[in-house]
């Protein structure tokens, strides 16, 4: 996986396999063969961050407990997105979008979509008030960082 280049991970179910992980990226997608935890841990794992550290840290700076932006670093914030209705206890219906990737938020349907900047189109479930809230609190988390993080 390169994971410098992507720009969303998002929960896909493969017949005869199980719960799989759709990576996108600009050129395109594939389907990785692991839940969208173990995608998200070798995220966070090849750059050096813990995912509970940063819910509790990102969390508490933003008021926020569940669906906390996971800050990469100052370029890469991924935001939870809600994809799909869980088919079974503890099935992971959320998937992760950069928020340098999306172009734009938009209702279609009943929910929200996001138009990604390489021009693929992501359903969600959520509204688009809740999904513009994630947005605003991972610009809020990537500025967080930048604070933290400033070079003096």
């Amino acid at each position: 996986m390169k994971f410098n280049e992507i720009e969303a991970m998002l929960p896909v179910y493969v017949k005869d396999i199980g719960n799989c992980t759709e990576i996108v990226t600009a050129d395109g997608s594939y389907v990785k063969s692991a839940a969208i935890e173990t995608c998200i841990k070798n995220l966070a794992d090849y750059y050096n961050i813990s995912l509970y550290h940063n819910r509790v840290n990102y969390g508490e700076e933003l008021g926020i407990t569940n669906k906390v932006p996971i800050v990469i670093n100052e370029n890469l914030v991924f935001i939870y997105i809600n994809i799909r209705e869980p088919m079974f206890k503890h099935d992971a219906a959320y998937g992760f979008v950069d928020l340098n990737a999306i172009k734009q938020v938009f209702q279609k349907e009943d929910s929200a979509a996001i138009l990604m900047k390489s021009g693929r189109i992501i359903q969600t479930r959520q509204s688009v008030k809740t999904m513009k809230r994630n947005i605003l609190n991972a610009r809020l988390a990537k500025e967080i960082y930048r604070e933290k993080h400033k070079m003096n």
